[in-house]
């Protein structure tokens, strides 16, 4: 039976600025609590972020970090040394390998909020000319975000994007060694330890779940989407 760790809203710390919300799951990155957390394997950081209209973070460096940008509402602005002027839009995500060094700062150019996640791996090899990667995803289903050729992370993990439909049932699955987490992303998830219908658990959107040693079938009462990590 796999081993479940819920992640309730109201453990995860949260910071609220006049331009910025931002919820981090695992180590915070700013605000009161900036450094607190606890990485899950590679995965250091996974923060549930909305812009306000016309705002952005400053200029700031990162170095031998994966960092992955998945938009859920609205439109990432990049600006930086590199890949500056980009769009990430709502069903895309961007991938940048910093590797030996990069300055950039991302924000909403738009006349509307932006809700985004940017989520950083520990890289599994070090150096070399940071790199860009994009990917869009516009029909509903099942899709694989970063961890194959086209999204090339430098960590042993992969990212999928689960769109749920009401009346389906969906299977995740860790592999010996492996751990999974599960963020509902944009509605409430019902899930269940697979073979114990008596072990279930409701995550309220942005809420999380960490899954260690087998399966969980999750639902949803309305269309929304899933976030699965599958971590070395």
């Amino acid at each position: 039976m796999p081993n479940l760790k819920h992640r309730a809203l109201d453990s995860l710390p949260t910071t609220t600025l006049s331009w910025l919300t931002l919820r981090d799951h695992f180590v915070a990155t700013v605000g009161a609590r900036a450094g607190e957390g606890h990485p899950l394997g590679s995965l250091l950081v996974l923060a549930d972020a909305t812009f306000s209209p016309r705002s952005r973070f400053p200029l700031h460096p990162h170095r031998e970090m994966e960092i992955l940008s998945i938009v859920l509402n609205g439109d990432l602005s990049h600006h930086g040394d590199q890949a500056h002027g980009a769009t990430v839009s709502a069903r895309s995500a961007q991938l940048i390998s910093a590797r030996d060094g990069m300055v950039h700062a991302e924000g909403n150019d738009t006349d509307a909020p932006t809700r985004m996640l940017q989520i950083w791996f520990e890289p599994t090899s070090r150096g070399g000319t940071p790199a860009y990667f994009h990917r869009s995803f516009a029909e509903r289903g099942r899709h694989l975000l970063a961890g194959d050729a086209e999204m090339p992370l430098r960590a042993d993990a992969r990212v999928w994007w689960h769109d749920l439909e009401p009346g389906t049932i969906e299977r995740l699955s860790t592999a010996p060694q492996r751990r999974g987490y599960l963020l509902a992303m944009t509605s409430p998830l019902h899930v269940v330890a697979s073979g114990d219908p008596a072990r279930a658990i409701r995550l309220e959107m942005g809420e999380g779940l960490v899954v260690e040693g087998g399966a969980v079938d999750l639902s949803a009462d309305i269309a929304g989407a899933a976030l699965w990590l599958d971590i070395a």
